[in-house]
């Protein structure tokens, strides 16, 4: 393959479902290497998981240092309206399987993962930009990569597996975007120390608020005592308060019943936030020489804490 350095496997992102697919792939003895554009640890929303992630971190071994961490096991959902509630216990299965699972501050995991995957001898390179992909035949691939320093080089692989997420790099270097068929949708969210801890069986619980007709949020109790929010809805919905961001996150508690009963005093620990446009499709997931896995492939309404199963699964 020439002078570039060389690998069997280049693995774009150092998220979940590229941390898991490069173990993986490390175990079945091929030699891979991550490129990262930013630096870990960084903020990515998506802190809910599902028992299925379980086996998927068992298989690249990553559970005992997740454990390690002490994140906040979760026990199942609570689905919460304005005249009803029910709620969803992940012990009660109609085949065996892990019974819970964690939710978790995203900056802090996926930084573990990476750091669990460096350690079984993966090599991951922050600060380094896909900017362009030359396919030269059978198994053979240039990449070339930039460097925050503004640095560029080439790293040769056999097969790429871009877990890029909302970089989406292939999808464009390869003109493989393809419009969602889903309607524009936006999410407005911070994470809030309340007032009062929530306790009880809630703290092991993600709340999926159901307010109104194309509106849903969420509340996700972390290990520290602060809460994941957030609300979706078409960008009118969430967009329709005025003021600053903060001003209009207090209006949305004050809206929401299961908010202002928790968080109508509590403390931001950062500026609320706002994603648009997010939902995504691709014209295909594979082909000669790649694959598309997470977010990178398709992206849409993470209910029920399905965004990180997905890139798990798929990775």
């Amino acid at each position: 393959m020439g002078k570039n350095e060389a690998v069997d496997v280049l693995v774009i992102g150092a998220g979940p479902s590229g941390t898991v697919a490069a173990s993986i792939l490390n175990q079945k003895g091929f030699k891979v290497k991550i490129v990262e554009k930013q630096q870990f640890p960084r903020f990515v929303i998506g802190e809910s998981l599902l028992p299925r992630c379980m086996d998927n971190f068992a298989r690249a071994g990553f559970i005992d240092a997740i454990e390690k961490a002490g994140f906040q096991k979760k026990f199942g959902a609570r689905f919460s309206g304005v005249n009803a509630h029910c709620e969803f216990d992940f012990s009660i299965q109609h085949t065996p399987g892990w019974t819970w699972t964690w939710q978790v501050q995203r900056a802090r995991f996926d930084h573990i993962l990476a750091t669990e995957v460096e350690k079984m001898g993966v090599e991951v390179s922050y600060n380094q930009e896909v900017t362009g992909v030359l396919f030269h035949g059978d198994e053979e691939i240039t990449t070339t990569v930039v460097g925050l320093d503004g640095t560029v080089r080439t790293i040769d692989s056999r097969f790429i597996v871009d877990a890029s997420g909302y970089g989406r790099v292939l999808p464009r270097l390869l003109h493989l975007d393809r419009k969602s068929d889903f309607p524009e949708r936006s999410s407005f969210f911070t994470h809030v120390l309340p007032e009062k801890e929530i306790t009880g069986k809630e703290r092991n619980q993600i709340i999926i608020i159901v307010h109104t007709n194309g509106v849903w949020g969420w509340v996700i109790p972390f290990d520290d005592g602060t809460s994941s929010i957030g609300v979706v809805g078409s960008p009118e919905q969430i967009g329709r308060f005025d003021g600053s961001e903060e001003a209009r996150m207090r209006q949305w508690i004050e809206e929401v019943p299961t908010l202002k009963e928790r968080f109508t005093r509590g403390e931001f620990k950062f500026k609320p936030r706002t994603i648009s446009g997010y939902s995504a499709s691709v014209s295909q997931l594979y082909g000669k020489g790649f694959v598309l896995t997470g977010n990178s492939a398709e992206f849409l309404d993470p209910i029920f804490s399905s965004g990180t199963t997905f890139a798990t699964e798929s990775g």
